[in-house]
Parts: C-alpha cells; structure tokens; sequence
C-alpha cells in the first residue's frame, strides 16, 4: 500500500510514519522546507516537496498512492491561543487545504481519504455518553473550520461508492512526547495542577501512540465514516487530578487559580475547556481492530512518569501489524 501523509512531522505524524511503515506500507510525507525533508528521511518515509494548496502539484505527487491521511495543521502558539486572528492559517489549512487535496485525489484516483479532527465540538454531555452518530455539536469559531472539512471528506466517499472518507475525532492528546504533557507533569512534581472545567467534568483523552495506531486500523477496515476515538474510560477532572498526583508521588494536587486561564485562552475557548464530555469509543472498536493500549489516565500519567524518569519517550510496540492490515 502506498500513502501519502501531510503533516508527517507533527506530534501525531511522527508517531504514526513509523507504524505505517511497520505494517508494510509505502510511505510519503509533504515537506515544505528542507529540515522537514529530512526528518522524513530519517523516519524511513520519502519526503515530497509540494505545495498543499495547489490541487495540480498535489495531483502529481499523489499519483500511485492508494490512501491519503491529512494531518497537517497550523495551530497558534500558546501565547498565540487568544488571537482569532492566529487561527486563521490553520482555518485555511483546514478549509482550503481539505478541498484542494480532494481535488488532487480525484484526479490522481487516490481511493481513500483519512482526516484527523476533534471531539471538542460536542456540547456538553454532562455523565452522558456522547457518540458521533448522535452528538449535538455546538462548535465555537476555531471549530468550525474542522467541521468543514470533515463535510469535504464525507461528500468525497458520498460521490463514489467505491472511495472511503474516513473522520476520526481524536480527544485531547497525551504522551511523553507533548511538551504539554510534560510541563503538566512538572506542575504536578510540585504539588499544582490546572483544572480545566469542574471537578465533576470529564475529559476525553487519546494517548498519541494509540491515536496513531488508530490511523492504521482505520486504512486496514473502517469503512466511510465518522469515528470517536479517545480512550476506554474517560475520567472527570477529579479523577484526572487523582491519577496525576499518584503518578508523581503526592497525595493531592492544589488547583491553580482560574483566573489563571484568561490568561492563556480566550473566553470561547475557556467555555469549551468547561464542558463534560465523556466520549464513546465504541463505535471505532465495533469497526476495526483497534484497542487502546492505554485505556485510561491513571495508566496514561503512570506511565508518562515512568518515561520522563528515564527521560526518553517509550518506544512504541510495532512487532505485530493489526489484522486485515494490506501489507503490499
């Protein structure tokens, strides 16, 4: 099988290449500047220099291949978050980028189109289960751009039976390998943490490996459609606090103050952060072989804590391809 990747350096892109690389595929990455192209050689991809938003260079460097995973974002720095204006790139990346590379697809005949989005735009939930199939979404500007895209992958299988339009909606990612998750770790090593929502509220998370190993169950047997993938057992805030405080030793953490927030991210933004979402993998599950490997936060924090102890990211399983994986 031979795929094409954008964003194959970015933090899900880069635990993915190796995976699908693994399992036998033939792998490209879009590079944009020379350190890319190199960082996509030394994963053992063939890095292609082409431009994202224009449908004919695409249509080129997309011949042959058999599936297309657009990864590639352009998110706002953290300094950056409270902006609208810095979302824009990522707006046209999402917007433009999307239609531009389905055009290409058409015309190169790529069979098979997988875009990663996201779950924050599900209203809150309370202690309900949220599924994609039946979610009430109440998404805030910066999310619409996403949900725009996922409509230009569905029309994309809609218009050709034969084609498959895969959307993952990926919870929020974590990993020894996120700066983020490293510097939470090290807010909790001295007794804080920074609560997003209420106690009662809960986060869906997805551990990066696991959400790279979904891209691959997802190209081996999902058929067209929209997935949740986050991991078994999502926790509230408090749990999640829990779970951390056990990872570094302590017997609680003390929250920072909220206000602290309004500081970093927009009042949009912080009212999403507020909402419950307690996310349904099932779906996903019933459709391929995908199982997390981390099914939880306590797991998840344990294990960050383990990582950083030795100060290198764990290196991920990659002895045994999933089942049904096309390996030509």
């Amino acid at each position: 099988m031979k795929i094409f990747v954008t964003g194959a350096t970015g933090v899900l892109g880069r635990a993915a290449v190796p995976r699908l690389l693994a399992d036998g595929a033939q792998v490209l990455g879009l590079a944009r500047s020379q350190q890319n192209c190199r960082k996509i050689s030394e994963m053992g991809a063939e890095p292609v220099k082409a431009c994202l938003f224009d449908p004919d260079a695409m249509a080129q460097a997309l011949q042959g291949a058999d599936a297309l995973i657009h990864l590639a974002t352009h998110l706002p720095r953290a300094k950056d978050l409270k902006r609208r204006d810095a979302w824009t790139e990522n707006d046209r990346v999402r917007r433009d980028g999307t239609r531009a590379l389905i055009t290409a697809a058409d015309t190169a005949g790529v069979a098979t189109i997988l875009y990663p989005s996201v779950v924050f735009a599900y209203a809150d939930g309370g202690t309900a289960w949220l599924r994609a199939a039946d979610a009430n979404l109440r998404p805030i500007d910066a999310l619409v751009s996403t949900l725009d895209a996922e409509h230009l992958i569905n029309d994309f299988a809609a218009r050709r039976p034969a084609r498959r339009g895969i959307v993952l909606r990926f919870g929020m990612f974590y990993g020894p390998q996120s700066p983020e998750s490293r510097q939470l770790y090290e807010l909790a090593r001295r007794g804080f943490w920074m609560p997003m929502a209420p106690d009662r509220s809960y986060k869906s998370m997805i551990w990066i490996e696991d959400a790279a190993s979904a891209l691959c169950a997802a190209l081996a047997s999902a058929p067209s459609g929209v997935y949740d993938v986050v991991e078994d057992r999502p926790c509230t805030q408090a749990e999640a606090a829990a779970a951390l405080a056990q990872a570094v030793g302590r017997q609680r953490l003390f929250p920072l103050p909220h206000v602290l927030l309004r500081l970093l991210i927009s009042a949009d933004l912080r009212e999403v952060a507020a909402r419950s979402q307690r996310i349904s993998n099932e779906a996903f599950r019933a459709a391929t072989d995908w199982r997390p490997a981390v099914p939880d936060q306590r797991t998840g924090w344990a294990r960050i804590a383990e990582a950083l102890a030795q100060d290198t990211p764990p290196t991920p399983n990659l002895s045994r391809p999933h089942a049904g994986h096309n390996n030509t």
